[in-house]
């Protein structure tokens, strides 16, 4: 005992990788994880291989206390989208999964979605009118995002078992969840300079650790 009579305090323990950054090609799953860390989360961003599929564990079993996989993409359609099929299917019920942008994307084909070849939603700054769900919940009805070049979809486009949480004042699709699976995704960029209130929506999805 401290001769102040005080038991002095454990030594913290250092904080456990919680969430895992899948990325196919782009250099987005680091943007991402930078603003995950911001919130005091430890991220590690790995690459998509067919080892994360098959061996049952993300990252080789590497990481402990694994709470949350968030997938990101270079592009869309995903280069490594059969992949992110197998991920999904493997892991749907095991872990909370949220999309990303073109990541975002990806889990809905891997879901079910059927890709249009309607004309593209532009590249750029949109505006993104929510529902009010716990990812969106503090955040003003209309707020600007930025988005990557996307195929246009409606709700309609989804497939059996996602609604629809968030579109464009015209009704285009921009983030979607899962009736009965942690999952969801939104198909803008919350990392981006061009969300201002992009950290407040990865607070209310992962919180916010001290």
């Amino acid at each position: 005992m401290p001769a102040s009579g005080l038991v002095s305090s454990p030594t913290p323990k250092p904080m456990q990788t919680t969430i895992v950054v899948l990325d196919d090609e782009s250099s987005t799953a680091f943007n991402v994880a930078q603003a995950v860390a911001s919130l005091g989360w430890v991220p590690v961003v790995q690459a998509l291989s067919p080892a994360t599929v098959t061996n049952g564990t993300v990252t080789n079993g590497k990481v402990s206390g694994l709470k949350h996989v968030i997938l990101t993409a270079g592009r869309a359609p995903a280069a490594a989208q059969g992949l992110i099929n197998a991920f999904v299917q493997a892991h749907l019920s095991r872990l909370p999964l949220v999309g990303i942008g073109n990541g975002a994307l990806a889990l809905a084909v891997a879901l079910g979605l059927k890709l249009t070849d309607e004309r593209p939603l532009g590249l750029g700054i949109v505006e993104v009118c929510h529902d009010g769900c716990l990812s969106f919940g503090n955040l003003a009805y209309r707020f600007r995002a930025w988005t990557p070049r996307l195929p246009r979809l409606v709700a309609q486009d989804l497939p059996e078992g996602l609604d629809v949480t968030a579109t464009t004042p015209t009704g285009a699709l921009l983030a979607f969840r899962h009736q009965t699976h942690p999952c969801e995704g939104v198909f803008f960029h919350p990392e981006s300079s061009g969300t201002p209130d992009g950290l407040r929506w990865f607070a209310n999805v992962f919180g916010v650790r001290g």
